[in-house]
């Protein structure tokens, strides 16, 4: 019996999902961010797809999980990215470091796969 796959449409629309709702914050909340409505357009479009997506996929369970950490590398991502870029709003370390764990554990899932799906 074939292995589930993850569905890297998820992936995608989480990932850019928690980009945008990270810029949007940091513009709103960090003084040297410059504001852009972009970012709040980037957030709309991709939160109405991807709820598309979902509607229409919802039965793809063995996602979830991966989608989730998607979203929190665009979450961190990005804050990492403007600690780099604004250095006087502190350190980075912890975004970078989160980041680089879950990113690891994602390619880990995207590889091998959920054992516990398998028949």
């Amino acid at each position: 019996m074939s292995q589930p796959i993850i569905s890297l449409k998820w992936l995608v629309y989480t990932y850019i999902i928690g980009l945008s709702l990270s810029a949007c914050y940091s513009m709103l909340t960090k003084q040297p961010v410059p504001f852009s409505f972009f970012a709040f357009l980037t957030l709309f479009f991709s939160v109405n797809h991807f709820y598309a997506l979902y509607i229409k996929e919802a039965d793809n369970e063995i996602s979830i999980r991966p989608a989730w950490v998607a979203f929190f590398i665009g979450i961190f991502s990005y804050s990492a990215f403007i600690g780099t870029q604004h250095p006087e709003l502190g350190s980075n370390l912890f975004s970078v470091t989160l980041t680089l764990i879950l990113a690891i554990w994602l390619i880990y899932k995207l590889m091998f796969g959920d054992k516990r799906y398998s028949a």
